[in-house]
């Protein structure tokens, strides 16, 4: 134990220097009084025993005072320490001390506490959760009005001055936490003068149960009171506390947006539980896909293992040792000077190739599950020992936990990628699916036959209907076949030429013969007939007699290898066209869709609808808004004018970003786009059977015929489509539902996105369909 008077009240304290604090053990005197007049008291001779060690000491020395300090330190402190503190605990490892009132000046303490409070004292340390001096000095002022609002106005207490701090360990380097608890029960307050009465109501703030601090200082001011006795300082090491709350924290939030950093945090964390800066962490989630484990580079962080177990070593292929390792995952250990552990893995010795000094990877387990590895590892000589693992075994179960969230949270991705991409069942609608399928649950009744679902109604939606179309694809694609066609004809005839240079054979020139006849056909038959045609001669007779020299003479067969890599469809010349097509219509659908999702985007933010896409050489949609499928959000006419705006507008920047794809596809396309405006609301349904969402009743039905009819159709006693390249074509039935876009298209066309071309036109007659006009309007390219 230590006498040494260190001031607090200067740079940590200041607020302490200016109230008037008394150093007495006179209060503590009085304390054992109390107890010796005890009755049944079986600690009574203990009690009277310390009680005679301080009169004497008061007796012979005096009041306590920072002069006879050390007069009383042998005898008295030395008594407080041991009655407070338990027998067994060691003083080396015990951060306690006495003090003035409220913890102004450290009088008596041990070793360890001065050793670490000199450390504070240095710089070293900080304050943790204390983000500036005027915050401390707010907590330590409001403790003290605690105490005296409990001792004059039987207030419930706030409880002890509790402060964290933190500070670098000297030998690691790395951060520990401490928390600071005052003491002070054996404080007797003296007020100056008389005590005013305190309304409770009057200084409660806004009605709620929190103090107004402004009224409780002037009413009582602190310099009226005089703090007489000493406080008791505990300063207790809460480093495993904290970073187990610091990781706890972690796990709660989960935020995937922010993983680096919470990895980074997490990894700091579990330095510090080790007590070893050297040591490198590593977490990798087992993913399962198809019932089979899997280790994704995107999901790991700090992991080595998938290094491992993808071959970078020369002892192991992920082929061997990748399904199987993580189906049953063992506890590995590496150069640890300790025997447990799988040590028959061949990819073990491989460690050192990596740089690797020790290793650990401990499988994670949670509802008896596996979830995880979190790997332990050094470099560059460092190692650590099995005090480390028996520290961070604590955290394992919320790593566990960790790894199973983000498990959990990519399965969830992986389905909601399969409902919004693959499936008609969205979020908008998500709500209604969820009721009918509780109510069928409800249904079910064990050994009788399951319940019937009857088809999912939504009524009174409005419908949008769009679609962009690759003008003139069937063409493109026939000229594409036809190209290909004539390249592998002209390939085979010259294999055909080459066989005869060695054979002399008549159905060598009957087969060039008919080479001919089909290049002659592809220019000028239609192209259906004769694209049967030329596939069955190219797949039977062609192929029979191409095998049988391929089999019987080698230098032929080398050259009948070399045209069948060119008919390959993936890479060979005589797929070039039809590669070059579908690789532009693919590139035109692939920017029609990021469009249209950001589109939907807009839209669900706005007022949650149904919109489903359906791709042909070009893309549909359609768009369902109305009251029923957003129950909880009021709906209102105008989020449907807003969508069909919204509609507009994407035509025109749809068309832009086709025209400007032009110069950058293999094959030249031109997309049209249309829109079909119904002015009335439909009710549509989820057929259950079908699993899609289709319409009901007659005049619904008549909508959809009506969508489905337009794409090809033409202008009124004219060959022209009424869908054209750079323009956007509007069809609808009823003037007055077309009255409404014409305010958008002025809007659009003054915003300069729409050209001032209008055409106001009327329509062919369909089959079940009649009286149907358009208008058409250019697009500013």
């Amino acid at each position: 134990m230590l006498t040494q008077i260190i001031d607090l009240s200067k740079d940590k304290h200041p607020l302490l220097a200016e109230l008037d604090i008394q150093l007495s053990i006179d209060g503590f005197i009085e304390y054992f009084k109390k107890r010796t007049q005890e009755k049944d008291n079986s600690k009574h001779e203990i009690f009277e025993f310390i009680l005679a060690k301080f009169l004497h000491v008061r007796n012979t020395f005096g009041p306590l005072n920072e002069e006879n300090l050390t007069n009383y330190a042998d005898d008295a402190l030395f008594y407080i320490y041991n009655l407070l503190v338990p027998p067994l605990v060691d003083e080396q490892d015990n951060l306690w001390a006495i003090a003035y009132p409220l913890g102004k000046k450290v009088i008596y303490g041990t070793e360890a506490f001065y050793q670490q409070l000199n450390q504070q004292f240095t710089g070293s340390g900080k304050m943790a959760d204390m983000p500036n001096r005027k915050a401390k000095e707010e907590l330590q002022e409001q403790t003290i009005y605690g105490l005296i609002l409990e001792r004059f106005y039987e207030m419930p207490a706030f409880g002890n001055e509790t402060i964290e701090f933190s500070c670098k360990d000297s030998s690691s380097g790395l951060p520990k936490y401490f928390s600071i608890n005052i003491d002070n029960k054996f404080i007797d307050i003296v007020p100056k003068g008389d005590l005013p009465p305190l309304d409770y109501k009057k200084i409660r703030r806004n009605n709620v149960q929190q103090f107004d601090w402004n009224i409780i200082r002037e009413m009582l001011p602190l310099s009226q009171f005089t703090f007489k006795g000493f406080s008791l300082i505990t300063v207790t090491d809460i480093t495993p506390e904290k970073v187990i709350e610091n990781i706890r924290n972690i796990v709660i939030k989960n935020v995937d947006d922010d993983a680096e950093h919470s990895f980074e945090v997490l990894q700091e964390s579990l330095k510090i539980l080790s007590g070893n800066p050297y040591i490198k962490f590593g977490l990798s989630p087992i993913l399962r896909l198809n019932n089979k484990p899997i280790l994704d580079q995107v999901y790991l962080h700090g992991s080595i293992l998938p290094d491992l177990l993808k071959g970078k070593t020369k002892n192991c292929t992920e082929a061997n040792i990748s399904e199987s390792y993580l189906s049953q995952p063992q506890l590995i250990v590496y150069n640890l000077g300790i025997e447990f552990g799988d040590s028959n893995l061949k990819f073990i010795n491989d460690l050192s190739d990596l740089g690797i000094t020790s290793y650990v990877c401990v499988p994670l387990y949670y509802n008896n599950n596996v979830t995880g590895l979190f790997e332990m590892y050094t470099t560059n000589g460092h190692s650590f020992n099995k005090t480390a693992l028996a520290k961070l075994r604590k955290v394992t179960p919320l790593l566990a936990q960790l790894l199973y969230d983000q498990a959990a949270g990519v399965h969830s991705k992986i389905e909601s990628v399969i409902k919004d991409k693959f499936t008609s069942l969205q979020p908008a609608v998500q709500w209604k699916f969820n009721q009918v399928a509780y109510e069928y649950l409800k249904k079910i009744v064990p050994d009788k036959p399951k319940p019937i679902i009857d088809n999912i109604q939504f009524k009174n939606v409005y419908p949008l209907y769009g679609a962009i179309d690759i003008r003139n694809s069937t063409i493109e694609r026939n000229k594409a076949l036809i190209a290909d066609y004539k390249t592998q004809l002209h390939l085979l005839k010259q294999v055909l030429q080459e066989i005869r240079n060695t054979h002399s054979i008549a159905i060598l020139d009957e087969m060039e013969f008919n080479c001919d006849k089909w290049l002659i056909e592809l220019d000028t038959g239609p192209i259906d007939s004769v694209q049967l045609k030329v596939r069955d001669f190219m797949e039977k007779e062609v192929w029979m007699l191409l095998q049988h020299f391929k089999k019987s003479n080698q230098p032929l067969g080398a050259i009948i290898e070399n045209y069948e890599q060119e008919i390959l469809q993936e890479t060979g010349l005589a797929y070039k066209n039809r590669r070059a097509l579908e690789h532009s219509i693919g590139t035109i659908n692939t920017a029609i869709n990021g469009y249209l999702e950001l589109l939907n985007d807009e839209i669900q933010r706005s007022y949650p609808c149904y919109f489903e896409k359906f791709r042909t050489d070009g893309v549909e949609y359609d768009i369902y808004i109305g009251q029923s499928i957003t129950p909880n959000k009021p709906f209102d006419l105008v989020y449907l004018k807003n969508v069909r705006l919204w509609q507009l507008s994407s035509m025109a920047a749809i068309a832009k970003i086709t025209h400007n794809l032009v110069d950058q596809i293999e094959t030249p396309l031109e997309t049209t786009q249309l829109i079909f405006i119904n002015g009335t609301d439909i009710d549509i349904s989820f057929r259950v059977d079908e699993r899609r969402f289709d319409v009901e009743g007659a005049y619904n039905i008549r909508y959809h015929i009506i969508k489905k009819r337009i794409d090809k159709v033409h202008l009124k006693d004219s060959y022209e489509r009424l869908t054209q390249p750079g323009k956007i074509a509007l069809v609808y039935s009823d003037p007055r539902e077309i009255k409404e876009y014409m305010g958008y298209i002025s809007y659009l066309q003054n915003k300069d996105i729409l050209l001032d071309d209008l055409e106001e036109l009327e329509l062919e007659e369909l089959q079940g369909v009649s009286g149907l006009k358009a208008i058409r309007i250019g697009i500013n390219l």
